[in-house]
């Protein structure tokens, strides 16, 4: 409220970032996000664990100006919506990996060509791509299941599926030279029992 005679003040107007603010700001969010989408993509087809791992170092690597970009860009610009692109990237990226979502895609993908191949279980040795997998390897294994080596060997060795009217053989994973983890219906994960 102002009295008689007072100026009234102007309001405070906020500054606009400047352009090598945006174009950084626009640079370290495309690499974050194109570094998620890799991380997504080693997840979904069982890829290369180097990969991954060069894809979370990069994350982690851009983090940094990202930083210190936000903290000017809001105490500064008050540039709010900018600064929030890049946590929610991430925040969706952990989300879709965490319930699998990029896995689940892949494999919805590839499903119907997989079970083409398994049915027949012809033996390959060559490496090739079923749907959007990369195989390594498809035998037939003594306990009567189709093995599809896919990936780098880390967490699972790929995929087993077993004819409709047979089952996975029912072991511990103390005793089993192979054991399987239900995937889907007549699709198993499978992995060697190292131990």
């Amino acid at each position: 409220m102002t009295s008689v005679g007072e100026m009234p003040r102007p309001g405070r107007q906020r500054q606009r970032p400047p352009g090598w603010w945006l174009i950084t700001m626009g640079v370290v969010t495309a690499v974050t996000w194109l570094a998620a989408l890799i991380l997504s993509i080693a997840q979904a087809l069982d890829s290369n664990l180097l990969l991954a791992v060069l894809a979370m170092a990069t994350i982690l690597a851009a983090g940094i100006p990202w930083l210190v970009l936000a903290l000017v860009g809001v105490v500064k610009y008050r540039a709010f919506a900018v600064s929030s692109i890049l946590p929610l990237i991430l925040v969706g990226t952990m989300v879709a990996i965490d319930q699998r979502l990029p896995e689940r895609a892949a494999w919805r993908l590839s499903e119907g060509a997989m079970t083409d191949v398994a049915q027949e279980c012809a033996e390959r040795t060559q490496p090739t791509w079923i749907g959007v997998h990369r195989v390594d390897s498809v035998r037939r294994n003594d306990d009567g299941a189709c093995l599809f080596r896919v990936g780098n060997g880390i967490g699972s060795n790929g995929f087993a599926y077993f004819a409709p009217g047979t089952t996975a053989p029912e072991r511990t994973e103390a005793e089993a030279a192979i054991y399987y983890l239900p995937f889907d219906e007549a699709w198993h994960k499978y992995d060697y029992n190292y131990w």
